[in-house]
């Protein structure tokens, strides 16, 4: 049986470019993502409330999250959840 891989959701805003950089990340490497703009959708708002985060972006992998954009740590955090980026 194939293990699943967890959920990817990238909670950005429009004028991120720390958000832009991670969502090209993510595309490079053919990781499937949710991207959330915190600003226009009023639950991922409430999801990032909630997290208590502080700025964008955040990351999720599962129940595993990434505060701001670093992607040495994003290549880390999807390895462990079985990605191959």
């Amino acid at each position: 049986m194939k293990r699943k891989t967890p959920r990817v959701s990238l909670y950005t805003t429009r004028a991120c470019t720390h958000c832009k950089q991670a969502k090209s990340m993510l595309k490079k490497w053919g990781i499937p993502f949710q991207e959330l703009d915190i600003e226009h959708n009023h639950r991922a708002w409430a999801e990032f409330q909630r997290m208590r985060a502080r700025g964008v972006p955040v990351i999720t992998v599962g129940n595993r999250k990434l505060f701001g954009f670093d992607d040495k740590r994003l290549r880390k955090l999807l390895e462990s959840a079985g990605f191959k980026p």
